[in-house]
């Protein structure tokens, strides 16, 4: 989106088919005349901003006649849509104790079953009293723990300096006098906590809700704790306790505002779609612009990258030939903290980038806190387009003993990326004959699905890419047809287990052709689903849906559903974190095969798995002896070693003035992964069949 939200998390990969196509499919396969008749009916009595549960209700048997597997709602979906809809109340495992969501979810089969009668006909009278019992007990029994978190400040900077043994009270903070038993809101703990919890068993089980409201209360000061961490890397210790607290406080203060009439129809919503799979999603109107925004090539805006902070937004980088960069009158540290008229401070960050976003050509005014000078200046700026290529997509040269190589990182697959991966490339080969490339999809959480058969395209000649299977068991492929091989030197695809979907398809295919050797610590992510997108527009409701239709296969057959890709050279790393892999969903869509579709007697396809079959594990071999021989490597990966690092560079920033931001600190340049598979290619080259034809510069 070309701004930086400052909370981490795994976004759940995607996969699309083009919208036009989305909508002709919802309306003609689903939407009868029959079915849109209670629609409309409902969509007369609701404005067009909020739904109604007759407007759900209409839904609901539609869209089981689009998901790939789910089709009733059985006894054993409507438990899952109870676990869904306390999901949605609590993401965070904050409010609820383990024993108050279970007596949510333990219903017995009957009362489930006239549950479901009653959400069919468009009753939402239980989950309206849910939502109100949640407010009403385990939002309001927590207001003197919010208001008084100023008073914890140094009880939670305490948490800081605790040792991974120390077992200090740590589902033992003192509770609140008469607040024995209660809860917090804070945002997604961050894949960095999430490996802290697994190296060490005395931290919180972040995954699994408190037993006890003492427990509820040290995950909010450890929540404040880990935010004022993240956040002390870049203001100043006052700024970074305000505004951790300030972030905690954001999920609690919108329920507080919450009309129940208004939000238990989207609630139901978001819990039903949950509950079919792991990737079905309702995203309501703001959110809707958000998500299709991840996935254009370009947006309108002012050119900034930008992080929280108390006021507003910090300016994190200034974007190359953007507005911004053009008026030279923003630099990295300064502070947004109006728009126009509108004052910014205690946004959420995603609030604050809709203000920014706009029209093409329009105009705003920013009031920013000049970090250089600490005054206030007006900056009127005109809105432009912001091209997202050049950070999206990144090219680097190495120069190796066998001639250079390339690399080229990819973030996403948006709209048409297969294109600025080929140009990248050819800047790359314009500046020096490559012998050898690195396709990085490292942290690549999938998008178009076509993109991804575009890219693998770039490196095979032609071919079956993925195939595709949906509920009625039919099954179509998507082929790469050109006839040409845009690359067709040494190839390694770089991954991790955060590489999804569209990602897996392209690892995973190039590595079955024999086309690529396929480097990495652990599998990949393991999403070898296909989603649709649908407006709801034309049936005049807010926002889309995403939902499961499909299941995608690699060219030899097997899904990558639950068991990712494994790669062909593993490389030492992080431990892998098996509870956010797509396995550890427990509604998710099973592995599954079927029948490939690789042509082996095409003489490329000859040509590479001769390669492979030949080679590989002399690549492998000579990629282990590195490693094992590269102390500074093994030492980066050591959990012990990186926390004494962390502790030195904690000990520097104690020295600081209360409000004094710490100095930039220069990032560490290495990266011992893409070196390492730079190094696997280098190897590929000498080995390489001299038969494989040039690569075609365009």
């Amino acid at each position: 989106m070309g701004i930086i939200e400052r909370k981490v998390l795994v976004q759940r990969p995607v996969s699309f088919s083009s919208r036009r196509t989305i909508v002709n499919l919802f309306l003609l396969v689903t939407l009868t005349a029959g079915t849109l008749a209670p629609l409309a009916r409902a969509a007369e009595k609701k404005d067009k901003n909020s739904l109604s549960p007759d407007q759900v209700a209409a839904l609901v048997p539609q869209l089981f006649k689009l998901h790939l597997s789910q089709k009733e709602l059985s006894v054993a979906f409507m438990r899952n849509l109870l676990k869904e809809f306390i999901t949605q109340l609590d993401p965070s495992k904050l409010y609820f104790t383990k024993e108050e969501a279970d007596a949510i979810i333990n219903l017995s089969d009957a009362e489930l079953k006239k549950l479901a009668e009653r959400s069919l006909a468009g009753d939402f009278t239980y989950y309206s009293s849910l939502l109100k019992g949640f407010l009403d007990k385990q939002i309001a029994r927590d207001a003197a723990l919010f208001d008084g978190l100023e008073a914890r400040e140094e009880q939670i900077k305490a948490i800081l300096k605790e040792k991974p043994s120390d077992k200090v009270a740590e589902a033992k903070a003192t509770p609140l006098p008469g607040k024995e038993n209660e809860p917090p809101a804070a945002k997604d703990i961050t894949s960095a906590q999430k490996a802290n919890e697994d190296e060490d068993p005395d931290q919180i089980k972040w995954s699994e809700r408190p037993l006890t409201n003492a427990d509820r209360e040290t995950r909010i000061l450890r929540s404040c704790a880990g935010l004022y961490r993240i956040d002390k890397t870049y203001l100043s210790d006052v700024d970074a306790m305000k505004l951790a607290l300030q972030t905690v406080r954001e999920e609690r203060k919108r329920w507080m505002a919450v009309k129940i009439d208004n939000e238990t129809p989207k609630l139901f919503l978001k819990s039903f779609m949950s509950a079919l799979d792991p990737h079905t999603v309702y995203f309501d109107a703001e959110e809707d612009e958000e998500f299709v925004g991840r996935l254009e090539p370009s947006f309108a805006g002012i050119g900034v990258q930008i992080r929280a902070c108390p006021l507003g937004a910090q300016i994190e980088e200034v974007i190359k030939g953007g507005p911004s960069e053009r008026s030279g009158k923003f630099a990295k540290g300064d502070q947004i903290v109006r728009v126009d008229d509108f004052v910014l401070a205690g946004l959420p960050i995603s609030k604050i980038v809709r203000r920014i976003k706009g029209e093409k050509g329009t105009e705003i005014k920013l009031t920013v806190l000049k970090k250089e000078t600490k005054t206030t200046e007006i900056i009127p700026i005109k809105r432009d387009t912001i091209n997202l290529a050049e950070m999206r997509v990144k090219g680097k040269m190495f120069e190796t003993t066998n001639g250079p190589i390339g690399l080229v990182s990819v973030q996403t697959f948006y709209r048409d990326v297969a294109k600025d991966v080929r140009k990248r490339i050819s800047e790359l080969m314009q500046e020096k004959q490559l012998k050898g490339l690195v396709l990085d999809l490292r942290d690549n959480h999938g998008g178009y699905l076509e993109e991804a058969v575009n890219l693998a395209g770039l490196f095979i000649s032609s071919g079956a890419v993925v195939g595709e299977r949906d509920g009625h068991n039919r099954i179509s492929w998507k082929d790469d047809s050109d006839g040409n091989t845009f690359f067709s030197e040494p190839l390694v695809v770089l991954t991790n287990q955060f590489s999804a979907s569209a990602s897996e398809i392209v690892a995973g295919t190039l590595r079955d052709y024999g086309r690529a050797v396929v480097v990495g610590p652990a599998q990949t992510f393991g999403k070898g689903t296909v989603q649709r997108v649908i407006p709801l527009s034309t049936l005049n409701l807010p926002g889309e849906i995403k939902i499961t239709t499909h299941q995608y296969f690699l060219a030899n057959g097997d899904s990558v559903q639950l068991k990712g890709v494994e790669p062909d050279v593993v490389v030492p790393g992080p431990k892998l974190m098996k509870d956010m892999l797509e396995s550890s969903n427990e509604n998710a869509v099973p592995f599954n095969q079927i029948k490939g579709k690789i042509d082996k007697s095409a003489a490329d396809v000859q040509m590479w798995m001769e390669f492979k079959n030949k080679n590989l594990a002399v690549l492998q071999e000579n990629s282990k002896k590195r490693t094992d021989g590269n102390q500074e490597y093994k030492d980066f990966f050591d959990i012990k070693k990186r926390r004494a690092k962390f502790a030195e560079l904690e000990a520097k920033k104690a020295t600081l003035k209360p409000d004094e931001a710490p100095a930039e600190e220069k990032k560490d340049e290495r990266d011992f992964h893409a070196d390492e598979a730079v190094s696997v290619v280098n190897d590929m080259i000498s080995l390489w069949p001299k038969a494989s034809a040039q690569a075609v510069v365009k």
